[in-house]
């Protein structure tokens, strides 16, 4: 099986509004929890070629640093990128719309009489199929490790995020430097 970059090179260009929406509004439908950015990814990256790998993990990145929800700055992102201020305020309606639909769907059922023996089990299911989920995204998006460096800092998140349960502004401080310093190291070398 090849990288998840094979296959046709991404077009160049905007995109239609309804192209845009029919993109986030399936993502919006389709997805949940932190493992949503592997629908990103098949969406645009894989099944579209609207953006490369690169373009993609840029994407992720800056969605990740800046204030307020990841997963609406990503949509804002990338519909800003693909279709200008529309395609944002689009990419951000399309994908929040689903969601909120199935949200309010749910609260009517357990406040309507969902029965418990129901609620716990159905609870443990969805938790489970977020941890898949996240887990696919990572294995999905393992190209952007390209080299030792990548993997060190990568390896430094996991440490202090997922072993030692730093709070994320604290790993963010040492983290963004230490990859700043490695990408300034390898592009002098």
């Amino acid at each position: 099986m090849g990288p998840p970059t094979a296959g046709p090179a991404p077009r160049a260009g905007r995109r239609p509004l309804a192209a845009i929406a029919q993109a986030f509004a399936w993502i919006g439908l389709v997805s949940f929890g932190g493992g949503r950015f592997a629908y990103f990814h098949e969406a645009l990256v894989v099944r579209r070629h609207w953006l490369t790998e690169p373009e993609f993990l840029e994407a992720v990145a800056i969605s990740q640093v800046i204030p307020g929800p990841n997963v609406g700055n990503l949509a804002a992102y990338l519909g800003q990128r693909l279709g200008g201020w529309p395609g944002a305020v689009t990419a951000v309606i399309c994908l929040i719309v689903p969601g909120g639909l199935m949200l309010l769907g749910l609260v009517w059922l357990y406040f309507g009489g969902l029965p418990p023996t129901l609620i716990g089990p159905a609870a443990r299911g969805v938790t489970a199929a977020a941890v898949g989920i996240a887990g696919a995204a990572a294995i999905r998006l393992r190209g952007a490790a390209r080299d030792w460096g990548d993997l060190l800092v990568a390896a430094l998140v996991v440490l202090l995020f997922g072993v030692l349960r730093w709070p994320i502004h604290w790993v963010l401080l040492v983290s963004l430097p230490a990859a700043l310093l490695k990408g300034w190291w390898w592009k002098r070398s």
